[in-house]
């Protein structure tokens, strides 16, 4: 397996990886990119989504809408 902080490669079985890290040092410095908002994760737009959803009709034969787009 390979880190995915350092790249460093490294076997699932070592006592000191913190999969998928490493090592708990490469595990905290990914944990600080996701509180130091580094990292993201896109989001919905609730507003859209519930609109898409009420113009779906329950009894109708057509496919729904992909709600992710």
């Amino acid at each position: 397996m390979r880190c995915l902080i350092c790249d460093k490669e490294f076997s699932k079985n070592d006592p000191d990886a913190a999969l998928p890290f490493c090592s708990p040092r490469c595990k905290m410095i990914d944990l600080k990119r996701w509180l130091g908002e580094e990292y993201s994760v896109e989001s919905v737009n609730v507003d859209k989504l519930e609109e898409q959803i009420a113009g779906v009709d329950s009894e109708d034969d057509e496919p729904r809408q992909d709600l992710t787009t």
